[in-house]
This record gives C-alpha cells, structure tokens and sequence, in this order.
C-alpha cells in the first residue's frame, strides 16, 4: 500500500450488548489506498464493527486510532466530518436539492462557495449525473441508483482520507447494483481513499476488496485476500461459506497471469475467424470471468478470417474444423507469481512477445489446471 503509517489501527475491540456478544477481540490494520471488506451473516457484527471506527458506537473494549490518533480522545462531530459515511437508506435530506445534500460537509468545514459548487459539479458529473440536469431536483426525483450515486457524492465531497460504506448497494435491485458497483471500482476518486464496507453479498466483497474480513458471532474468522479466503480457508466456517458460489469465485478471482504456465499447452490451431483489433485484445490481468464474457460477445460476430498456425488446406486434405472465437492476450514480457503463494509453490510461466491467441476451449482447460493446482497448496 502507499504508507507504512496505518491509516486505521483497530486493537483487542469488543462490544457487549447485556449478556450478548457483538464483536469480541477484534484487530486489523488498514494501510493507505486499502479497501476492506466486512463480511459475513446476518447478527455477525459487521456493522457494529463498522460504527465503532466514526465513534456512532462506542466499544466497551479496545482501541480505535485513525491516522495515529486514538479516536477516544477526539470530538465525534468532528472525527465524523474527515470521515466519508454512505449507509444503505442513502440518507439524503430531503428538503435539500442534490447540490445542496452535497455541499453539507464542505458547508460545515467552510469550504469556500466557489470551491463547493466546482467540487459538486465535477462529483456529479463523474458520477455520472448531469449538474445541468440534476443538481436542482430533489431527492424524491431520482431513482434508487441515483439516490445512491449522490449518497456517494455527499461522502467525496469534502475529500476525505477515509470511506465507510454500510450495504451501500443494498436496497438496489440487481441489474442496477452491478452497474454501480462497476462505476465504483473505477471512480478514480475511490482509488485514493482508505475504505472500509460492509456487506452480505459474496461475490460483491470478492468483486470490491483488497482484503476481507469474515466474521461470525462477532469473532474475525480469517482476514485476508479474496483469493486467500478462497484457496486457503482458516477453518471449516470458511470453506463452507463459500462453498455454495465456489465456481463463480474461482472465475472472479484468478486472472489470465494465474493461466499462463497452462496456456501455452493448449494454443490454438487452425483457422479463427476474427483477427486481432482493438475489441478482442484482453489484458493479463483481466479474470477468467471477463475473458469468458469478451468471448461470448465476441462469439458470433465474424471479422476476417485470420491464419494460425496451420498451413491453408489443399484439395487432397479435408476441410478444418469449424473456426473458433479468439481473443489476443497481450504480449508479456514478464510473470510474477502472486505474491501470497509460499516460493515452494511458484510457477515458472512462459512469456509471449506478441499477443497469445486464446479461445474458449483454450481458456476452460488452462483455468482448470490452475484450479487443481491452487487447490493442492
């Protein structure tokens, strides 16, 4: 990550409601730039954990300091203000215009008016809400989707270091979900924060975090990262939470770098039909899930017929088989094994000067090598 410092150090934290035990002993660090992910099930004590970090909960044990100050010792209103919170009922007021619900935090700290109307319309054009268009109306006004992109706005708007997000997508159906959570893993702005987000969508934590924190009856079952909690579970409670959407995971998890010592043995041959172009060239650390998704909507969509690397047919020889779908990995000139595999375990990966033809059938046999391997480790 970016700091050696912790943005966010959480030590021995607990929560006590009565004789119930919300959160017990929990601790983690969270550098700079790093997002995580809490999860679990419901009761599991994900959003105490998450309130405790703002001061909206206060523990009955344990620490919490944000960048190096024990937040004890500083007033909640304004700990609050240099903290960005997006919750799953958005919260806007409603009395407000978007521009206004914006500008709260900006107001309070006393941002110049100038600045805050330049730093509402540049949120909400990257959030892809039309200042011209949507800046007057009221939140009654907008959908489900909007509601949440300007929830989203309102926590950027006074730039803070640190993102807290509860089941910011959850009131959303799925279709608008996805799309959201797609704008949000590439907002720029988002790269730069520390965030920290609840949620009880699997595949959303897998999709969003750098690492995850499963919890369960307030105790952090295994802190790591999507693929570590995937092929490395600390314990049975991991392994069968995942275990109903262990496919899917795999395909959202492992890149095209994690194929590559199985894709030379399986290259291509004969005719494909479409040669390389700028929409059907994949990066090397695309997932297998979006090279699966390239493939099909590349698949039907015949572009000129390109030789490789067979010798054409002749009168004397049958006719080749029907020509595959291909998408052109990048050329790679170099391979690092992931970082949190034991050096017992690397892989020595072949490197391809010019881009490396891949289709579907190529694609499933490689990713299933890599998942044997992964689950022998």
């Amino acid at each position: 990550m970016l700091d050696s410092q912790p943005v966010i150090r959480v030590r021995g934290l607990s929560k006590h409601y009565g004789a119930q035990t919300v959160v017990q002993n929990v601790s983690f660090e969270l550098a700079a730039g790093e997002t995580l992910v809490l999860l679990g099930p419901s009761g599991c004590g994900k959003t105490t954990l998450l309130k405790t970090l703002n001061r909206l909960i206060e523990p009955d044990a344990g620490t919490v300091e944000v960048q190096g100050q024990d937040v004890r010792h500083q007033r909640p209103e304004l700990l609050r203000r240099g903290i960005g919170y997006v919750i799953q009922q958005v919260g806007l007021l409603p009395h407000l215009t978007v521009a206004e619900n914006v500008a709260v935090v900006p107001k309070l700290l006393g941002h110049p008016a100038a600045e805050i109307t330049a730093r509402t319309e540049e949120l909400l054009t990257r959030l892809h809400l039309p200042p011209a268009r949507y800046a007057g109306q009221y939140p009654r006004q907008l959908s489900g989707g909007q509601q949440q992109r300007v929830g989203l706005a309102r926590a950027l708007a006074a730039n803070p270091p640190i993102i807290l997000l509860d089941e910011p997508f959850g009131a959303l159906d799925p279709i608008t979900r996805a799309g959201i959570r797609r704008e949000f893993r590439e907002l720029e702005e988002l790269r730069q924060k520390t965030v920290v987000m609840v949620t009880h969508d699997v595949q959303e934590a897998f999709e969003l975090a750098d690492r995850i924190m499963l919890l369960n009856a307030g105790q952090v079952q295994q802190l790591g990262t999507p693929r570590e909690l995937l092929f490395r579970p600390a314990n049975d409670f991991v392994r069968q939470f995942f275990a109903a959407e262990q496919l899917t995971l795999q395909l959202r998890t492992l890149t095209l770098n994690d194929l590559l010592p199985y894709l030379a043995n399986h290259s291509p041959s004969g005719y494909v039909y479409n040669s390389q172009s700028g929409t059907n060239t994949i990066r090397p650390d695309a997932t297998v899930q979006q090279a699966l998704e390239q493939l099909s909507a590349q698949a039907g969509s015949v572009v000129d017929a390109a030789f490789f690397p067979a010798p054409p047919p002749t009168p004397s020889l049958p006719e080749p088989p029907p020509a595959p779908t291909v998408l052109w990995l990048q050329a790679i000139t170099s391979f690092s094994t992931p970082p949190e595999l034991p050096v017992a375990n690397q892989l020595v990966a072949p490197t391809f000067k010019a881009p490396f033809p891949l289709t579907l059938p190529s694609l499933m046999a490689a990713f299933g090598q890599a998942i044997q391997h992964f689950q022998r480790l």
